[in-house]
């Protein structure tokens, strides 16, 4: 391959990026809208992203609940109870626990399996189900990578239909310091 063909990849990867993240914006903005539109109110620091958004996305964020694909609606203080909540509900379908089955001992990150019978092994272990554990010692961007690409997408579990809502404490800060400027401006306003 030569250095321009490599240069033009580049740039091609770089504007599927950006195309990704402009589609998963209008998505999450549009699945925020409709769950204001059904009486769920999001504070003003929460949004909502699908697990389909680009990992990347929840990197900084705090998960406060999570909808299922069949609608139920979970309380999830941290990624890993999120994460646990999700391979409970694929594993509860008959057909994927087989699957997941004869997947453990083949789904592995960089350095240790995913997948296992045992927490053997495993730094950070969630219990699925008896004979069942995921390795959950990863960054945040990481941990929902893995669970989407290398167990989810194969087991036909609809994670598309998986809506999180979260914190965003860039967020809550910037709120903060508008509410600030804003007393600010208004305490020199009043002064005058």
């Amino acid at each position: 391959m030569t250095k321009e063909q490599v240069t033009v990849l580049a740039e091609i990867e770089s504007i599927r990026g950006e195309c990704h993240q402009l589609i998963d914006s209008k998505f999450d903005a549009l699945a925020s809208r409709v769950l204001e539109e059904g009486g769920a109110e999001l504070k003003e620091d929460e949004r909502v992203l699908t697990l389909a958004a680009m990992p990347s996305a929840f990197k900084g964020k705090k998960p406060v609940s999570l909808i299922l694909p069949g609608g139920v609606e979970m309380n999830t203080p941290s990624w890993k109870k999120a994460v646990t909540a999700i391979l409970q509900d694929c594993n509860s379908d008959p057909r994927r626990h087989r699957w997941m089955l004869e997947l453990r001992g083949r789904v592995f990150g960089n350095f240790r399996p995913l997948l296992a019978k045992t927490p053997e092994g495993m730094a950070a272990p969630l219990k699925i189900d008896e004979g069942l554990y995921w390795e959950s010692k990863f960054d945040t961007e990481a941990l929902l990578r893995n669970l989407t690409d290398k167990l989810l997408c194969k087991v036909g579990y609809d994670y598309q239909g998986v809506v999180i809502r979260y914190l965003d404490p860039q967020l809550a800060s910037t709120t903060v310091e508008e509410t600030q400027e804003n007393t600010v401006q208004m305490d020199q306003t009043l002064s005058l």
